[in-house]
């Protein structure tokens, strides 16, 4: 064999494993999301408050006041703008969506960024309530001091329990709040 036909060979493979091991989440269209611990109503005005829109390169965070919305993140494939922290963090989406299905859940992975090493892991919450309307609010919440860096960042390791799911997320707002004092 030719190493373009190994090549061929593999790639198949590959995309014939990735078809077996996606899988696929459905639930009735008109049942309504429980309540659940990750319901809050955002209050714009909370001291230490960052509002983080994705910018027009897809799944890429923009700056401050960016006036757009954070669409098209698959499990892993991106990861949002760093910000100044290493305290206490809280995530807030509201208005989730998936591109394709009914969405359940989104699972945000926080990272602390440690210069010239590898990051920190410092978690993963799972966020439902956002799902339920384009107006209801998930946060998961971080509170743990790490040295060796002083910036964070998310990413978005599962999208309805899956990290293999072909689907993606949109998210209306994305806010980070980087004080336990509201």
């Amino acid at each position: 064999m030719t190493r373009t036909t190994h090549l061929r060979a593999a790639l198949t493979a590959a995309l014939a494993a990735a078809a077996l091991v996606g899988t696929v989440t459905s639930a009735n269209a008109e049942s309504v999301p429980p309540q659940s611990g990750d319901a809050y109503v955002a209050n714009p005005g909370e001291q230490g408050l960052v509002e983080l829109y994705s910018a027009p390169d897809p799944g890429q965070m923009g700056p401050m006041n960016w006036e757009g919305r954070l669409g098209g993140w698959g499990p892993g494939n991106f990861e949002s703008r760093h910000w100044a922290d290493n305290d206490y963090t809280e995530i807030q989406f509201t208005g989730c969506s998936v591109s394709s299905g009914t969405g359940t859940s989104v699972s945000v992975k926080l990272w602390q960024a440690i210069p010239f090493n590898l990051d920190k892991d410092m978690g993963n919450n799972t966020l439902t309530y956002c799902f339920g309307g384009p107006n209801n609010t998930s946060r998961g919440e971080w509170n743990a001091y790490y040295s060796g860096g002083d910036n964070r960042y998310f990413t978005i390791p599962m999208i309805n329990g899956s990290s293999t799911i072909r689907t993606t997320v949109s998210v209306q707002k994305v806010y980070v709040d980087t004080t336990a004092a509201d």
